[in-house]
């Protein structure tokens, strides 16, 4: 997946203290934030909304310990992801038209698998919705390719869990996914 609009640099963001780190993260950061956001949406637009979420975030309340500012920012990103992705729930009305408009404006050769892969997204995301918030962000940050350690990093947990914490939480995910 590629995301076509070019990050901005920050605006006037050249007379506030440590705007050359925050720039070099958002440039550093943009695009696998959006990724992984993606995943939580399934809509570029609104992925990049979120990424730009997290980085006002970022910019207005930094945390108090600068040291592993990218794992801040992917847990605030997953946060502000799943909170999107239960409102979207929430909205069953709004998501089945969505999925609608989607399903009429796609150019694909095989509708019926089209419609098949839309609806395999829409439960899966409801899914997400349902479990856990440490569980569902450790499935879609190992899913956007995240390694243990940079996982571990932004769920702030030790990276010698990662492996236990993922399996149980795919078996939650199975479990909810296959009633």
């Amino acid at each position: 997946m590629t995301f076509l609009r070019k990050p901005q640099p920050l605006a006037d963001a050249s007379d506030q203290p440590g705007s050359a780190d925050l720039e070099a993260l958002f440039h550093q950061q943009w695009h696998r934030l959006c990724a992984v956001l993606y995943r939580f949406t399934g809509d570029t637009a609104e992925a990049e909304d979120l990424a730009l979420e997290a980085f006002v975030q970022l910019w207005q309340r930094p945390p108090a310990r600068a040291d592993n500012l990218g794992g801040w920012l992917y847990r605030v990103a997953t946060r502000l992801g799943l909170n999107r992705l239960r409102a979207a729930a929430r909205r069953d009305r709004y998501e089945f038209s969505a999925g609608t408009d989607g399903l009429a404006a796609s150019t694909a050769d095989d509708p019926e698998g089209e419609t098949a892969r839309r609806q395999e997204q829409a439960r899966v995301r409801a899914v997400l919705s349902t479990m856990d918030d440490r569980q569902a962000r450790l499935l879609l940050l190992r899913h956007a390719g995240f390694t243990y350690q940079e996982i571990a990093a932004a769920l702030e947990i030790n990276p010698a869990s990662v492996g236990t914490l993922l399996a149980r939480a795919e078996q939650a995910f199975g479990k909810l996914y296959e009633p």
